[in-house]
């Protein structure tokens, strides 16, 4: 019976000792992704649209957050003044567009300066109604 016990209590050190090695040899630091994309962005390809993107204070600095703005169309009434609201975690952004005839929901991803630089440049979407890019 003792012998018993020896076994189970060596084997148990001899496996929490492996556990606790291979976690050391595989630790991995994740990157968190905090987005700056406050602006009004140009439609690309059209030169007479643009929307709106605002996070609030709360919302900006963050990996993930909320934000409201609004779309802006110089010769379509249907595009003009409609606002949005919408989500964004890490490079993922959504909104809708609250438009008189029905609503639009734009998905897609933010592309960044680089790795290091959290600026957006480009936003990348698409919507029932197509692909839509923003972008300077």
């Amino acid at each position: 019976m003792m012998k018993t016990i020896d076994v189970i209590k060596k084997s148990t050190l001899i496996l929490l000792a492996c556990v606790i090695m291979a976690c050391g040899s595989e630790t991995v630091i994740a990157t968190v992704f905090i987005p700056a994309f406050a602006a009004t962005w140009p439609v690309v390809g059209d030169e007479n649209y643009e929307i709106d993107l605002q996070p609030d204070e709360d919302n900006k600095g963050v990996a993930s957050g909320v934000f409201n703005g609004a779309e802006f169309h110089q010769t379509d009434p249907d595009r003009n003044g409609n606002d949005l609201s919408g989500s964004f975690d890490g490079l993922d952004i959504e909104f809708t567009i609250v438009r008189p005839n029905g609503s639009v929901r734009y998905t897609g991803k933010m592309i960044p300066v680089s790795d290091t630089d959290h600026t957006i440049v480009r936003i990348e979407l698409t919507s029932s109604e197509g692909d839509l890019i923003l972008g300077f």
